[in-house]
């Protein structure tokens, strides 16, 4: 770390200005976000050494001197424009702490994810249902579709509702997906209704899609990319590869035109760190919507990523950011889902604080109605909230996902990253040795790397100097 003399600063505060930026220096980029005000700026040499000194002491006529025999009148220019930015408020900007911040018990549910089966033609090595349950048959009844929904509208204040369809594989229930839909315009005539099905695609068949399209589903299809990656993993319950079907099934599905809002959704692992060729390989057939996620596994699975692979997976998401904004110049660009980030005009401040509303204004139902807080915890009775006939039974459990936000997580509250993940992944963080008010290292590791590689994919396609 470069140095400029003893601070005048309390290590606190130190570690309060750290908090308020972060540097990412990227091939030949130098790039400064300003963590509270969203601000995103590439800079020239002379400023970055200035920042770097000034990160060390928060002092800036001790970075100045520490500046040694650059050319003072370059540094006097650049110090002026720091000190600009700050003044208006734009760099190190001063943030809210909201320690005692609590979504409002009074707003309710908005969207409920209905397990309809969780059963699954596919057998994948990765999966997070765990095989006893999946093992179950299950699917489920139009008696708990009707309760579910009945919940759903009896606990909501809102006017836009949204209800997932997933599994296992949903389309193993299609006439029951028909009635939930049904039922839900019908018995909430006065609400707007989001649909969407992830789906593997295998069951995606003309009369699904004729349905999905009247009723203007989004979609989100699982395929992991590249043949040799998606047979490695998602396989038949024989243990034979799915890639030729799905590949079929997802350029049938966009030749089509079937939807205006999807994903082609895949898992990448530890076995292809890779896996821009696999967004590529997804680009290649068509798909200008893409997330590809990094694997939820406890560590002891040989996939799961490892802390060892996070210099690799660093790079990767930068050659990522590369490969995208080729796509760009070569006008056949994609939206990579996890580089789509609104800096300045994004989510609320409650939603920044607090991610996705697992437990409080989402819940997972299973094809026997219990409430789960979301579809990754199903199963984990220690998370099991209730079910749909009685509605919330532990709503203390409920209470400690509604105050698990960035400002009552220490390790959180600091982070350069807190508002661009709310958090992170609750689930993610107790699969992997976490609890509600702590979140996993690895997974908070591969999630900074992640949006290095956003910030970084922003800066290239602006390129501000």
């Amino acid at each position: 770390m470069l140095y400029c003399g003893e601070s005048s600063l309390q290590p606190q505060q130190i570690t309060d200005l750290r908090s308020r930026v972060h540097l990412i220096q990227a091939s030949s980029l130098n790039i400064v976000f300003d963590v509270n005000s969203g601000s995103l700026y590439t800079v020239d040499e002379i400023a970055w050494e200035l920042l770097l000194h000034y990160l060390d002491c928060g002092d800036w006529e001790q970075a100045r001197e520490a500046m040694g025999r650059v050319d003072q009148e370059e540094v006097e220019q650049a110090i002026d424009e720091l000190e600009e930015l700050i003044s208006e408020g734009l760099l190190f900007s001063s943030g809210e702490l909201w320690p005692e911040f609590v979504p409002g018990k009074e707003l309710g549910i908005k969207a409920l994810c209905l397990n309809m089966a969780h059963n699954c033609n596919l057998a994948c090595r990765y999966c997070f249902v765990p095989e006893d349950i999946r093992c179950e048959e299950q699917i489920m009844s139009r008696e708990t579709i009707i309760r579910a929904l009945d919940f759903l509208l009896e606990n909501t204040p809102y006017e836009y509702l949204t209800v997932d369809f997933f599994g296992g594989e949903p389309l193993l229930n299609f006439e029951g997906i028909k009635f939930a839909v049904d039922y839900a315009l019908n018995q909430g005539k006065e609400k707007k209704w989001k649909f969407t099905v992830s789906t593997n695609t295998l069951l995606l068949g003309e009369e699904e899609l004729s349905f999905f399209k009247e009723h203007n589903f989004s979609f989100v299809l699982s395929c992991d990319g590249r043949p040799k990656v998606h047979d490695l993993y998602r396989v038949t319950p024989g243990g034979q590869g799915s890639s030729a079907v799905v590949t079929r099934r997802i350029r049938e599905f966009l030749e089509a035109g079937a939807a205006d809002e999807y994903y082609v959704r895949g898992t990448f692992t530890r076995d292809n760190l890779d896996f821009t060729n696999d967004v590529l390989y997804l680009a290649g057939l068509g798909a200008k919507s893409i997330s590809l996620e990094p694997v939820v596994a406890p560590e002891q699975m040989p996939y799961a990523l490892k802390e060892d692979d996070i210099p690799e997976l660093q790079v990767e998401y930068y050659r990522l950011a590369r490969a995208l904004c080729e796509l760009d110049r070569k006008g056949c660009g994609v939206d990579f889902y996890h580089y789509n980030l609104d800096l300045t005009g994004g989510p609320c401040a409650a939603k920044r604080l607090t991610g996705c509303g697992a437990g409080y204004h989402y819940l997972a139902v299973t094809p026997g109605g219990e409430l789960y807080p979301c579809h990754q915890l199903v199963g984990n009775r220690e998370y099991l909230l209730g079910d749909v006939e009685q509605g919330i039974t532990v709503p203390e459990l409920q209470e400690k996902f509604r105050e698990a936000h960035v400002f009552r997580k220490k390790e959180c509250s600091s982070c350069w990253a807190r508002f661009l993940c709310g958090g992170g992944c609750h689930a993610q963080a107790i699969t992997q040795g976490g609890s509600l008010q702590r979140p996993s290292p690895l997974a908070c590791a591969v999630m900074q790397a992640r949006l290095n590689g956003a910030l970084y994919y922003m800066a290239l396609k602006e390129n501000t100097i």
